[in-house]
């Protein structure tokens, strides 16, 4: 299995048997240009969109099978392209959603590996949600603070799921200005071993580290 981060929220997983899994695409020049990641242009079997927002939620025929029509939106429990999506429901913030609204965590299974995105979940996990998203074996979170949960709150999530590997998305970039947190913040605020392997990442259930492993990508549109 591949994962490319393409940045901000938004990645592009593929499977051995080249099935394609796009997590929140984002909008182009979203938020007055504040957001200058390149668009994601690539043939999608399922494109999962966690919550309405702009930079999560561009949908376009770029994403489809080439032939104009829009590809398949996962937005909520049930099965795309073979592939079983399992869809939790949170808050975007820490007021009961009233600030920043809902947003969908979802969990599903490529070649052996369990994955869970988080969506732009703002508030700690619940003992319900814990139960409902592990096992982990890979895990992709929003780290940047702000809009969503920060670096200190990164830690507890990593002791709650247990991930095997876990990559983090939604943090201030110089193609992402949002006024969230860098990712130096996090790594300052993890206690748990980080390496920055470039754009992409490769593994599958038998490469699966015993223990968690943090995966610091570099976005790569």
């Amino acid at each position: 299995m591949k994962l490319t981060f393409n940045g901000h929220a938004c990645t592009t997983i593929e499977s051995a048997d080249g099935r394609v899994v796009v997590t929140d695409p984002y909008l182009h020049g979203a938020f007055g240009g504040k957001l200058t990641h390149q668009p994601v242009k690539v043939s999608a079997d399922a494109v999962w969109v966690s919550h309405g927002h702009l930079d999560h939620s561009h949908v376009t025929p770029d994403l489809g099978p080439g032939d104009g029509s829009m590809p398949t939106i996962v937005d909520r429990s049930g099965t795309a392209a073979g592939i079983d999506f399992e869809v939790f429901t949170t808050y975007h913030d820490r007021e009961g959603g009233t600030r920043m609204g809902m947003t969908g965590m979802v969990r599903f299974e490529l070649d052996g590996v369990t994955i869970a995105h988080l969506g732009d979940i703002g508030c700690d996990l619940t003992p319900e949600d814990v139960a409902s998203l592990r096992p982990v074996d890979l895990l992709l979170w929003p780290v940047g603070g702000t809009y969503t949960l920060g670096p200190q709150d990164a830690q507890q999530v990593l002791e709650q799921l247990q991930p095997r590997l876990a990559i983090p998305l939604h943090f201030e970039h110089e193609r992402c200005a949002l006024g969230m947190e860098p990712v130096e913040a996090l790594l300052e605020a993890i206690e748990v071993p980080w390496s920055r392997p470039g754009g992409h990442v490769w593994t599958s259930e038998s490469g699966l580290p015993e223990a968690t492993e943090v995966l610091v990508l570099e976005p790569a549109l």
